[in-house]
């Protein structure tokens, strides 16, 4: 969670279930960022490790909460008895915490996130990384999570505010670290960012691509996924104090590995929904060609909620987010009512259960006659104590639902904080914490093999013992736990998460073990004899057979690196799909990949021979407004599936396909008389029309009027821009700066102010057609005083508040045990840059929400963020 003590409370306190499909969807639909910088690092074994400054406070990060399903169901599913023991520990080492040479415990929870690799192990925790091998041995590290942008500038280097995930990308043998920055920004004049290393080859010592992706909101529990097409994230947003709805994000792996500048997609759900994960593709064995990403998280106390995440890097237009789709479950009520109530031996302070949202991370594997999602959420089991209920869910690209599913609570012990995947033969493990008002917190996992009855977990392994329990007043456990699968053998879970040596606080260890299933076994790697025929169209379609040995059930196949469809595997010999389209060549390799990520690539080669290139000859009507929605007719000859259009370089959207003819509709183009008409088809191949196309000029946009009619410099103001004949699609500046999250209609557009200067701005509509028009109308920024450095230091029965800003203004905090602030100081009303309040009458050893005004000399208030403080 956020490293400084801001605390974005949300005062959304919904006490009904989460509604249904129809709001799930902000109205502003897809927004495309790019990113801010990118470059390529030093190797990272050159750069010397930060390390965490041991003279500053130590500080608990707070829950950042969103709206809930708080109204509970009686548990449908616990599983109170086992019988077979889960597999035994095959290693275990142990990870960053108190008394790793080099590190110091700054910060709880740990957030302990884990990746392995051919050759390593990377961990991250709030706020460190370090790599080790895989059996344990140190090789960089521990160090500041921002040591990765050394060099790079801006607060990606400046800061380091932790929530971080480490991916492995076993498609292509790289490492991906993400944290965000937010210390210092503001998300408008300073924006917040997500911070991502994707390292340039397998050793994660070597050399990264940097790249830094801007915000408005505050992104808050970032969870990342691997995908084919994209790496997929997740975060729960904030707005000011306010939480502001999940987002669902995609960015543009293939231009990220290769280094270049990259974008990501987002999609801005309701308010009314937030704790999403999104799916990560364990194994080789790669989901259906053009399969969505998925995002689950919990709906009410019987169901989860589903979205389909479907990106297009090349045409935007084409990205989309469908869902949510309601998934029925076994009722459950979250553990603790998704709060704090979890006991420990020898002391009366309870830890957090976080079981207000579904657990990292949502694991995703195709076995060929199936696909299948692993995920889990802690819940209140009807006896008492805490369990882990998991879920396999099947058939997520048609109708999703439950295979099977159970709590995990043999005993009123409490098991909470899981993290869950599968193996390639169908093995489901999940590991967990366990603690009791009898035993210290401890590790432990359980898991099951196909042969086991549904709905089942075997008796748990303890991975290690806890024999300290976390007092003091610290109540933060975990925040997440990482369960990953080796991709050497497809076999190996690997599990890492928190756990204690001696009572106290601030002093929490990691543990990294290891275990497998008997009966997932390596298997010999695939052969790849022939093919026929050896020859095929471009345009693709020709079926094939390809020939070796050792193919196993799901196996794939890729010519010149498109995949076959339709695949059957016969036997362990033959292998049968149908071609895609490819540009016309010679020589293409044929790639036969096993589930078990095992692949052979054959001696014989595969020749794309050149179909008949598309001729256009016509188009129907030759014009239509620049504002686009132009129903169009182009025709000609040899248009192959999944043809596309573009006239004047613009693509038709909703287009239809025949042999002879592309039926599409214009998008919005500047006015130009002749524009080219190309169609081109999948095997690239492209044709263009003696004919041209006209866009005629739309009406142009008038301004009439902005409401409010001035705002803050920071941004922030809500304004309403009216006028006549403004599109679809079209923008809006107030001084240059573009108004965000808008709202359009022919007359009106809403949107939120960015910062500017403070002064007199003009007002300019832009429509997607490229005319334009500005207000006779002026809009003024107001300066608003800048809050920062604000700092506590508690006593007792008292404390020190204290903070800059960059103009002369007064002094005033608002306090209190809640985000209410029960309590005011006295308005200190000098005007000074560095302020002090010193607060009286508190509690010992409570904790307090506080946060600071002051006015400038004009009379225009700034407030800040929560913040918290403990009293001694």
């Amino acid at each position: 969670m956020l490293k400084a003590t801001t605390v974005f409370a949300c005062a959304l306190a919904l006490m009904l279930a989460l509604p249904g499909p129809a709001v799930a969807k902000d109205s502003g639909g897809l927004t495309v960022i790019p990113s801010s910088k990118n470059d390529v690092s030093p190797r990272l074994a050159t750069i010397p490790p930060r390390s965490e400054d041991a003279a500053q406070p130590k500080r608990e990060r707070p829950l950042h909460g969103f709206p809930q399903a708080v109204t509970g169901a009686p548990d449908g599913a616990v599983q109170s008895t086992v019988s077979t023991a889960a597999p035994a520990m095959s290693s275990s080492f142990e990870g960053i915490g108190q008394g790793f040479a080099g590190f110091t415990v700054q910060y709880a929870p740990p957030d302990t996130n884990g990746a392995v690799g051919p050759s390593n192990f990377v961990q991250t925790v709030n706020v460190s990384f370090a790599v080790f091998t895989r059996t344990g041995s140190l090789l960089y590290g521990p160090a500041k999570i921002n040591t990765l942008f050394t060099g790079f500038g801006g607060l990606c280097e400046t800061d380091n505010d932790g929530d971080p995930s480490v991916v492995y990308d076993q498609l292509a043998d790289r490492w991906l670290i993400t944290q965000f920055a937010v210390s210092g920004a503001n998300g408008s004049s300073v924006p917040y960012l997500e911070c991502i290393a994707i390292s340039t080859s397998g050793d994660p010592t070597g050399s990264y691509y940097r790249y830094s992706f801007p915000r408005s909101y505050f992104p808050d529990y970032p969870k990342l996924g691997l995908w084919p097409d994209a790496y997929y994230m997740s975060t729960n947003d904030f707005s000011g104090n306010s939480f502001a709805g999940a987002t669902t994000w995609a960015f543009d792996r293939a231009r990220m590995l290769a280094g270049a500048p990259a974008t990501a997609q987002l999609f801005h759900l309701s308010f009314l929904y937030g704790g999403l994960l999104p799916a990560s593709l364990d194994g080789r064995a790669l989901p259906p060609a053009g399969a969505p990403n998925y995002f689950v998280a919990l709906n009410d106390s019987s169901s989860l909620a589903l979205w389909k995440f479907h990106v297009d890097f090349a045409n935007s237009a084409n990205s989309t987010l469908t869902g949510p789709i309601t998934i029925p479950v076994a009722g459950y009520s979250e553990l603790c009512n998704g709060s704090t109530c979890v006991p420990q031996a020898g002391t009366t302070q309870q830890l957090d259960s976080l079981a207000d949202r579904v657990m990292y991370r949502l694991a995703y594997r195709n076995f060929g006659d199936h696909e299948s999602l692993v995920v889990n959420h802690s819940v209140a089991p009807t006896a008492g104590g805490g369990g882990v209920r998991w879920y396999e869910i099947r058939s997520p690209a048609g109708t999703p639902t439950v295979y099977q599913q159970s709590t995990y609570a043999p005993d009123t012990r409490y098991r909470w904080m899981g993290s869950g995947a599968m193996d390639r033969v169908g093995d489901l493990a999940v590991g967990y914490s366990l603690s009791s008002a009898t035993m210290n917190p401890a590790i432990a996992y359980t898991g099951r093999t196909p042969t086991d009855p549904l709905g089942t977990l075997e008796a748990e392994t303890t991975l290690i013992s806890g024999t300290g329990s976390q007092i003091g007043g610290l109540k933060r456990w975990g925040d997440y736990s990482s369960m990953a699968i080796d991709p050497v053998d497809d076999c190996t879970f690997w599990y890492t998460t928190e756990y204690l040596t001696a009572s106290g606080t601030f002093n929490w260890h990691t543990r990294v073990g290891t275990f497998k299933f008997a009966n997932c076994s390596n298997l010999p790697p695939p052969t790849v004899t022939g093919i026929a025929p050896a020859n095929g169209t471009s345009a693709g379609g020709t079926p094939v057979i390809i020939t070796g040995t050792a193919f196993q059930s799901g196996a794939t196949a890729t010519i010149g690196g498109v995949a076959l469809t339709g695949v059957l595997v016969t036997g362990d010999t033959t292998l049968t799909g149908t071609t895609g389209a490819h540009a016309p060549s010679t020589g293409n390799a044929i790639v036969v990949i096993n589930p078990d990520s095992q692949s052979a690539t054959c001696t014989c080669t595969y020749t794309y021979d050149p179909a008949p290139a598309p001729t256009v000859t016509s188009i129907s009507p030759a014009n239509g407004p620049s504002a686009g929605g132009t129903a169009v007719t182009i025709t000609g000859t040899d248009f192959q599936p999944g043809a596309n259009a573009t006239l004047g370089g613009v693509a038709l959207s909703g287009a239809t396909v025949t042999s002879t003819a592309i039926s599409g509709t214009t998008g919005p183009h500047a006015p130009n008389a002749t524009n080219s008409v190309v169609v081109t088809n999948p095997d690239t191949q492209s044709g263009t029309c003696a004919c041209t196309y006209s866009y005629d000029a739309s009406p142009a946009p008038t301004v009439s009027s902005v409401t409010p009619t001035s705002g803050a410099t920071t941004g922030g103001t809500t304004v309403t821009i009216s006028g006549a004949s403004f599109q679809a699609g079209a923008t809006a500046t107030v001084g240059g700066v573009a108004l965000t999250g808008m709202t359009v209609t022919s007359t009106t557009i809403s949107g939120t102010t960015g910062a500017h200067a403070a002064g007199v701005a003009s007002v300019v509509v832009t429509n997607p057609d490229t005319q334009s028009a500005s207000c006779t109308c002026t809009y003024s920024y107001v300066a608003v005083p800048v809050i920062s450095n604000v700092h506590t230091t508690p006593n007792p029965t008292t404390a020190t508040v204290t903070w800059t800003t960059d103009v002369p203004a007064d002094s005033q905090v608002q306090y209190g045990t809640t985000t209410t602030y029960s309590s005011t100081s006295a308005l200190n009303s000098t005007l000074v840059t560095s302020h002090s309040v010193k607060l009286g009458g508190l509690t010992r050893l409570t904790t307090y929400h506080y946060r600071v005004l002051s006015r400038n000399a004009a009379g225009t208030l700034a407030v800040s963020g929560d913040y918290t403080f403990i009293t001694k």
